[in-house]
């Protein structure tokens, strides 16, 4: 059975827009610290050993990939429930 299409009010439209950019922006941070933590700790003279820094640098680093692949999952979801409403 058809179901009518189901309008999203525009504040509910903007807000699934904002949420993916801040999903996305998120994953890249979560990376890019992991990068961070890993290489540039020594010339901030953090005193972490070189075991917890690599350990908290790949769990950053893995935090942020399997973010992004469930962000993008969901978007391409979405994407594909829209298409079969229409």
């Amino acid at each position: 059975m058809l179901r009518p299409k189901r309008e999203e009010p525009d504040s509910l439209s903007l807000f699934r827009k904002v949420a993916r950019i801040f999903t996305l922006t998120m994953t890249l941070v979560y990376v890019a610290l992991g990068i961070f933590i890993m290489f540039a700790a020594d010339k901030l003279r953090l005193s972490i050993s070189s075991e917890m820094r690599y350990g908290i640098g790949g769990v950053l680093i893995l935090y942020g990939v399997v973010r992004f692949i469930r962000a993008y999952q969901r978007n391409k979801r979405n994407r594909e429930e829209s298409n079969n409403n229409e």
